[in-house]
């Protein structure tokens, strides 16, 4: 009977249990957290090899560490990596990883869940959607930096010509064009026309392009849709309410004109209307013994006609507006955006000089959230890059402490001043507004639940609505398939004509509803090699 008490007490103490009668020690792999310091204990003489960006990066890491533990300073050792892919950290084993997403889904059996008192202070101030699949078991990834496209509104454009550019919630959007219904609006203002500005044209409302996949699926999350949602290869959601709202959100694109014309080679309101009405096909015009008159249907015939009628006049169907042919002609234009001041709002990618085009061109670019549709903001994808813990590190007390420092206020602000990127954080407040140390206390003693922000100073606006507008976007669902986990189901969406059938689908070729079942009918066609094997019934 002793040596089973001894064994059970053994065992608490290697999950990092402590008891009342032996406190406890970080060492041979137990990990304790110390609650009045609110601080991880760091085993003797340990090292923890962290992989960081940049060498002004990794010094700062450093320092904070020195300044928060005195006592056993230099515990930090930076690794300097250009590439955050599965195998450079193979190649070196880290204590502490940093690397894209989709890579570290491929070795996510290599990293372990944080602790969980690390958990709750981390999942206060990052992106809990980015890194979600890999997460379901206890957070092993946490977001650093963001990577992709957000939406753009050139407010010194709109209010030179004349429009109100105030942003009172200060969400990046123009209160007066926060959504997509508001926007396609402005573009039946403009009416396909080209206007001047600064000497040059501009020749599109929002140049929407649908000409490249990755930065197209953001137009696919009307009514909140996420491809595979559910975390099962097997199912991607097309068949849902959902999809069907995204195509005919696309409909609707379809339906206002993006792009502009030059003024004088525009046709007449009377050959443009000719030619939608060819378009549309009219058979009482196309076939003279076919005649359109009341008392050839039959009254439940006539009945169901004007539901049609009515129920079309609900949704508002309009013509398609030829000149969004550009849409799918031209390729995206998102970067003349910037150096050409072709349009008031457009997406931009990280990637762009969009503070050197700022200045040079001396426009304001807000940058935002993308606006809604029927209320609820559309998403473009995003990808983003974040830390994880080695599973066989020798010091795992002391790789919880670095990163939980990394997460810190300090840490992210750290962060923010070496390393040129968009940092992954949410709840965030400007540095000047940080109320002095006694009015913290006394927020302390009144609300000790309430998640309180950072106080971050960035390198620029730009920045500061950079990492609020993504906080808004989506990433590649990282699912795939049991039958072969090589395969994500995300594969597929570059295989069964998404595009082309949203091509459709805007032109007013195919209904939205018809475009769901075309496009049910191909990803079930491409998914049968994953199906599982059917169990042969004896």
């Amino acid at each position: 009977m002793r040596r089973l008490v001894f064994i059970w007490i053994g065992f608490m103490v290697m999950l990092g249990g402590c008891t009342q009668e032996k406190p406890c020690i970080a060492e041979n792999g137990i990990i304790c957290y110390d609650e009045e310091l609110q601080q991880y204990q760091v085993e003797k003489d340990a090292k923890v090899r962290v992989m960081v960006e940049t060498e002004a990066y990794g010094q700062a890491l450093v320092e904070l560490w020195n300044q928060e533990h005195p006592e056993q300073m230099n515990v930090i050792e930076p690794i300097v990596v250009q590439d955050f892919d599965a195998a450079t950290w193979l190649g070196y084993k880290t204590d502490i990883a940093l690397l894209w997403s989709n890579d570290a889904a491929q070795i996510i059996n290599h990293f372990m869940p944080v602790q969980p008192e690390l958990k709750d202070e981390i999942q206060e101030h990052v992106p809990l959607q980015f890194g979600e699949l890999l997460n379901l078991d206890g957070l092993r990834y946490v977001p650093m930096s963001y990577y992709g496209m957000v939406f753009s509104t050139n407010v010194t454009m709109l209010g030179e010509l004349g429009y109100d550019v105030t942003d009172d919630n200060e969400d990046g959007l123009i209160d007066n064009f926060d959504s997509f219904e508001k926007l396609m609006a402005l573009a039946d203002d403009w009416n396909g026309r080209e206007r001047d500005y600064h000497n040059r044209k501009i020749t599109a409302v929002f140049p929407f392009s649908l000409s490249e996949l990755w930065a197209s699926l953001g137009f696919f999350s009307a009514d909140d849709f996420r491809f595979f949602a559910s975390h099962e290869a097997l199912a991607p959601g097309v068949d849902s309410d959902s999809f069907l709202e995204t195509l005919k959100f696309m409909r609707a694109m379809g339906e206002h004109p993006w792009y502009l014309n030059a003024n004088e080679e525009d046709e007449s309101d009377e050959a443009q209307s000719a030619d939608l009405n060819e378009m549309e096909g009219d058979p009482a015009e196309t076939d003279p013994e076919i005649e359109k008159t009341e008392e050839e249907l039959p009254s439940d015939a006539d009945e169901q006609q004007e539901a049609q009628d009515n129920s079309e006049t609900e949704e508002e169907i309009l013509p398609y507006r030829v000149e969004n042919d550009r849409v799918f002609e031209e390729g995206w234009l998102y970067d003349s955006y910037l150096e050409k001041l072709i349009s008031p709002f457009s997406l931009v990618g990280t990637w762009m000089y969009y503070n050197q085009q700022e200045d040079i061109e001396q426009q304001d670019f807000y940058f935002s959230p993308m606006p809604s549709w029927e209320s609820i903001t559309l998403a473009p994808l995003a990808k983003t890059k974040g830390y994880l813990l080695a599973e066989g590190t020798k010091y795992p007390s002391a790789s919880n402490e670095v990163l939980r420092l990394i997460r810190s206020e300090m840490g992210i602000q750290a962060y923010i001043s070496t390393v040129n990127t968009i940092p992954a954080v949410t709840n965030v407040d400007k540095l000047e507004n940080r109320p002095i140390s006694s009015e913290e206390e006394m927020e302390d003693k009144v609300d000790s639940d309430r998640i309180k922000p950072y106080y971050l100073e960035f390198k620029n606006e730009n920045q500061r609505q950079i990492s609020y507008a993504f906080s808004f976007s989506q990433e590649e669902s990282m699912v795939a398939f049991e039958k072969d986990p090589s395969v994500r189901g995300w594969d597929m969406l570059a295989e069964i004509q998404l595009i082309e059938i949203a091509e459709d689908v805007i032109k007013q070729r195919i209904a939205p509803e018809d475009a769901l079942l075309k496009l049910i009918e191909n990803s079930e066609s491409w998914m049968l090699p994953y199906q599982p094997v059917e169990e042969k019934t004896e």
